[in-house]
């Protein structure tokens, strides 16, 4: 199948998937730039919990792709 036609025909499931990549690399970025204000624990969790999700909406996204709906 052509990538580019499942792509467009499941976009409203990635774009979710999407902008919860994008929030998490916008937090990564945002506590690695205030790592000196806040204390390291709360550094170390948000990281964690950020590349959790990442790793989380790449897997789905992947999923949503490979074995969505196909009518």
């Amino acid at each position: 199948m052509d990538l580019w036609f499942i792509i467009k025909e499941r976009f409203a499931f990635l774009s979710i998937f999407l902008i919860i990549i994008l929030l998490s690399v916008f937090l990564l970025v945002a506590i690695r730039k205030n790592r000196t204000n806040i204390p390291k624990s709360l550094t170390v969790s948000v990281t964690i919990i950020s590349i959790i999700f990442i790793i989380v909406s790449l897997t789905a996204m992947i999923f949503i792709i490979s074995f969505g709906y196909n009518s």
